[in-house]
């Protein structure tokens, strides 16, 4: 039975052939409504995540170090969201090799082997500096399936929700926090199997 996969089709890992393999999954997806009567919203924010990414690329042509962090950011949370539609496309195509091609997607070997859920995150640090007010850096060991890393802050003893920053990277840096307060903090893979393990949660103050 064919699964959707996440090759773009090109060699090598460009940001450019990932933008062109989108472009296509959106095009196919307009192309091919009836085969998928689901899917217009899920279209549509696919659509505008990948005109912010395309948007950040221009902003990040100068190297500015602030704004190549903005464009991993929405690079990992278009690649996230291209991970859902695929898996939208594979509950609709059960199987059709035809639909999934029809979706812009490139169908899996016959025979592939189910992929292991992502491991949970051994390594996980949290660095602050007291000379710099609201800023974390949160760093965790690689893994090489991964297709994003998805980190989540929140003020300790609180109720309120986990506030996602998903990354390309594994690590990266939380501004805007609170002075004088202790945060949580965790991490997570996102790969290819939608099961989720987080890490330990670690705690920290922030200046």
């Amino acid at each position: 039975m064919a699964k959707t996969t996440l090759k773009t089709g090109a060699t090598g890992n460009s940001e450019a052939a990932y933008v062109k393999f989108v472009e296509n999954i959106v095009v196919k997806l307009t192309e091919n409504t009836a085969l998928f009567p689901d899917v217009e919203p899920e279209r549509d924010v696919l659509e505008q995540l990948l005109s912010e990414f395309k948007r950040t690329q221009a902003d990040a042509a100068y190297r500015d170090k602030r704004m190549v962090v903005i464009k991993n950011q929405a690079y990992a949370t278009l690649k996230a969201e291209v991970y859902r539609m695929s898996l939208y496309v594979e509950r609709q195509a059960a199987g059709d090799e035809a639909m999934i091609l029809a979706a812009g997607f490139i169908p899996s070997k016959r025979g592939m082997r189910v992929l292991e859920p992502a491991p949970k995150p051994k390594i996980f640090i949290v660095e602050v500096n007291a000379q710099i007010s609201g800023v974390a850096d949160l760093k965790v060991n690689g893994w090489r399936r991964v297709l994003a890393y998805r980190f989540e802050y929140r003020k300790k003893n609180s109720d309120s929700h986990w506030n996602p920053v998903l990354s390309s990277k594994s690590k990266v840096t939380i501004t805007g926090l609170e002075p004088v307060q202790e945060y949580e903090f965790r991490v997570a893979y996102i790969g290819r199997n939608p099961q989720i393990t987080y890490s330990d949660i670690v705690s920290s103050y922030v200046f």
